[in-house]
C-alpha cells in the first residue's frame, strides 16, 4: 500500500474537516452570535418548521462526519482507548445539545441558549482536537 497516498488523504480529510469547523462557527458567530442573548434572539423567533428544517440536515451530515471521524480514532492503535472513549462520550452529548437546544429556545426555555453555546464551542474545540490527534498519530504511523 502506497503511504504517500495514504498520508495525503489524512491530511486532506484533516484539513476539511478543521476547514469545516472554523467555517462553522465563523458563519454562527456573524449569523447567531457569541452571547445567550443573542442566541435567545435568534431562535426566539424561529418556528418549528423552520428549525427542523435546519437541524434535519444538519443531524444527518454531522453524524456521517462523526462516523468518519470515530472510525478514523477506531483504527489507528497508537491512541490510548481511554482518550478515544473520552473523544466518544465528548462529541455526541455535545452534537444532540448542539443541534437540539434550539428547539427548546423557541419553546421560551432561554437557560438552554447558554448550553447551546457550550456545546457549540466545545463540539468544535472537540471535533477540531480529534481531528488534530488522528493527523499527528497517522505521521508517526507512517512517517
Amino acid at each position: 500500500m502506497n503511504f504517500k497516498i495514504l498520508q495525503f488523504i489524512a491530511l486532506a480529510f484533516s484539513t476539511l474537516v478543521i476547514l469545516q469547523a472554523s467555517l462553522g462557527t465563523l458563519l454562527f458567530t456573524r449569523l447567531v452570535g457569541l452571547t445567550p442573548h443573542d442566541v435567545n434572539l435568534y431562535y426566539g423567533d424561529k418556528s418549528l418548521h423552520g428549525l427542523l428544517e435546519v437541524i434535519l440536515p444538519h443531524t444527518l451530515f454531522i453524524a456521517i462526519a462523526l462516523m468518519a471521524v470515530l472510525h478514523f480514532l477506531a483504527f489507528i492503535q497508537t491512541i490510548d482507548p481511554r482518550t478515544k472513549a473520552k473523544a466518544v462520550y465528548l462529541l455526541f452529548p455535545l452534537f444532540f445539545l448542539d443541534q437540539f437546544s434550539p428547539l427548546l429556545i423557541s419553546m421560551g426555555l432561554e437557560f438552554f441558549a447558554i448550553i447551546k453555546l457550550g456545546a457549540f464551542i466545545g463540539f468544535q474545540v472537540m471535533l477540531i482536537w480529534v481531528w488534530i490527534m488522528i493527523f499527528k498519530q497517522t505521521q508517526k504511523t507512517l512517517g
